[in-house]
């Protein structure tokens, strides 16, 4: 028998129709479907977007930094404002915070200027106008320390300086190719973990600045994460890559096993020795990994407030649960 053009594309169309629907009824079959599961316990602090926000290490506080430039800090047990700040009380808008590691001090800039605060008194201890190698140069990331008086600032131009409060020390390193996105003290603050839109994560000695490993990804990395013995590295750039990696040899030890062709991580957090890193999406939508096979234990939503939420942090709490703080200002524990 002999077809006509016409029905012949009809008969193809109609083929790949039924097969494509066929792949996709075993697709169907072999997923298992996921509960919907539900926050232990939610509290929105703020009703407005947050441009910035930070959960201290130990999930006890949790800092607030409003569209408004309403600058907060608030108690997580028992949900108190411990300190608020406005925009008249800087000199220029605020855009970044960081918590010290013993929660005793709240680090805060603005595109150029430094401030330290008090958590003790609510006290202003210190303020500096910070400059990079190029002097149009604005802060795009921050980190304090342990105890406070260490001052890490990344530069969009790729440079990272390191402020010394007990000595009176500054250091600057151009060790990126752009706008470095994130900055951290490690092993007790002798080495420093940056990352930057150049796609290099780079772990260097704070001393000298002295490059020890260089991990690099095609992209801007958008999300990392150390576990508690920093031993396993997880870094993932703007599109789909990603890498979990041994810190002291720089080898891969794993990949997260997904379908997508793109999957975004926007933050991460290793849990249970290194054994589970959580992600958290560009949206609402939190992951828990085993890292041993790659899979995926299990997902949720955040509550979502607003369009376009996000988490902005994650921190486990001392009841071994795991707390997100959204850019909604909502705060939610979870079984993970």
């Amino acid at each position: 028998m002999i077809l006509s053009h016409n029905y012949s594309n009809k008969l193809a169309s109609i083929i790949l129709t039924v097969s494509l629907m066929a792949f996709g009824l075993i697709l169907t079959g072999c997923s298992k479907p996921v509960a919907k599961q539900q926050a232990n316990s939610i509290h929105r602090y703020v009703a407005d977007h947050l441009i910035d926000a930070d959960l201290s290490s130990d999930a006890q506080l949790t800092v607030t930094l409003s569209r408004t430039r309403e600058l907060s800090v608030w108690d997580n047990a028992s949900k108190s404002l411990l300190h608020q700040w406005q925009i008249e009380d800087f000199d220029e808008p605020t855009y970044l915070v960081s918590l010290s590691g013993n929660n005793q001090y709240l680090a805060v800039t603005g595109k150029h200027r430094v401030s330290i605060f008090d958590l003790n008194s609510g006290r202003l201890e210190v303020s500096w106008l910070a400059q990079g190698f190029d002097s149009d140069a604005r802060i795009s990331s921050l980190f304090l320390n342990q105890n406070g008086k260490r001052v890490l600032l990344g530069m969009n131009e790729g440079s990272v300086i390191s402020v010394d409060l007990e000595n009176n020390q500054l250091s600057m390193f151009q060790l990126h190719d752009g706008s470095v996105s994130h900055v951290e003290f490690i092993s007790y603050d002798e080495r420093i973990l940056s990352t930057a839109h150049d796609g290099h994560a780079l772990i260097w000695a704070s001393s000298d600045g002295q490059v020890i490993k260089d991990f690099s990804l095609p992209l801007r990395i958008t999300s990392i994460s150390f576990d508690e013995a920093e031993r396993r590295l997880f870094i993932a750039d703007a599109l789909d890559k990603h890498i979990v990696a041994d810190t002291d040899s720089g080898e891969s030890i794993g990949q997260l096993a997904f379908l997508e062709r793109y999957r975004y991580f926007r933050q991460a957090l290793f849990v249970d020795r290194g054994k589970t890193l959580i992600t958290a999406s560009s949206k609402q939508k939190i992951i828990s990994w085993d890292i041993s096979s790659g899979k995926e234990k299990k997902h949720w939503d955040i509550t979502a407030f607003t369009t376009g939420t996000t988490v902005l942090d994650m921190a486990i709490n001392p009841s071994g649960q795991l707390m997100t703080l959204s850019s909604d200002g909502a705060l939610e524990s979870w079984d993970y």
